[in-house]
């Protein structure tokens, strides 16, 4: 019997494929989206812009605590000046509020009135054109 002679190159091991590894993940490669936001300009001027009608709300408030006398026509009262001028500014909010609800309601029945005479001038014109075009 003879003797098998060796192969001229050794089988490679076959290897086994790994996924490569995943970059190092470094601070100045994550997206803005991931990275949470430490300086936001707008959010710090709107809170800013916020505390300061804070300060003038507390500021107008405080100034404006003396007793002013109010004069009806049958009686008269005592009052602080703010619940006055916060009383006044309510009135006038909801008297603003009533009359665009007012405004509101006629504009709306106006062009709904003037949505149907349209209406009604449309079908006239479309009646003349069928007829225009069957003489022509």
């Amino acid at each position: 019997m003879s003797t098998p002679e060796p192969p001229e190159h050794p089988p490679e091991p076959t290897a086994i494929e790994e996924p490569p590894a995943p970059p190092p993940v470094h601070e100045h490669d994550v997206s803005d989206e991931d990275r949470p936001s430490t300086w936001q300009p707008l959010l710090y001027t709107r809170i800013a812009l916020l505390l300061l009608v804070v300060a003038y709300a507390i500021a107008f408030v405080v100034q404006n605590t003396r007793q002013i006398k109010i004069d009806f026509v049958f009686t008269s009262a005592q009052v602080q000046l703010i619940w006055t001028i916060l009383l006044l500014l309510a009135i006038g909010l909801v008297g603003g509020v009533l009359l665009s609800q007012l405004y509101r309601h006629r504009r709306r029945a106006r062009l709904a009135k003037q949505g149907r005479k349209a209406r009604g001038s449309d079908a006239d014109l479309r009646g003349r054109d069928k007829a225009v075009r069957k003489s022509s």
